[in-house]
């Protein structure tokens, strides 16, 4: 028996995670494009839109947000220090942890670029009924929680 002739009980073309990957590629390799302009990754945008959102977060609170790596992270946000975005500081909470927010600049780039990622997400939901756009992102956080064991 050779290897072409192995059957697999597995539609990848229905697989959930195939498919969550898909249309997640294809949205992000979009606004990636749109984001070049301003100088920023995918995932630098991520921190900056996570820290827009809720400032002050630890390294390990932002890990859980922007959806990259902890040793990732550390590298995305070293740059967006140098660029003037991002600034440390001792954390409120805890004298032994970092706190970071955006910079009055990273503030600023942050809210101008807010629109065009509203936008980038409307495109993508055209199709969509408000009742069905509530209903999708509640099923995408339950299939996040649900995944946890997985790690």
């Amino acid at each position: 028996m050779n290897d072409s002739s192995i059957e697999v009980d597995h539609n990848l073309e229905k697989a959930i995670p195939y498919l969550v990957t898909r249309a997640g590629a294809r949205m992000g390799n979009a606004f990636s494009k749109a984001l070049k302009p301003y100088g920023l990754s995918l995932s630098e945008w991520r921190v900056c839109a996570s820290l827009g959102y809720k400032p002050r977060q630890t390294l390990s609170e932002l890990v859980l947000h922007a959806s990259v790596d902890m040793s990732a992270l550390s590298r995305i946000v070293d740059r967006l220090v140098q660029q003037g975005l991002v600034r440390r500081a001792k954390s409120e909470h805890d004298g032994r942890a970092i706190s970071l927010s955006l910079t009055p600049e990273g503030a600023s780039l942050t809210r101008e670029i807010a629109p065009l990622a509203k936008h980038y997400e409307r495109v993508a939901l055209t199709q969509f009924t408000w009742e069905e756009i509530d209903i999708l992102r509640r099923l995408l956080v339950q299939l996040y929680d649900n995944a946890e064991p997985l790690e």
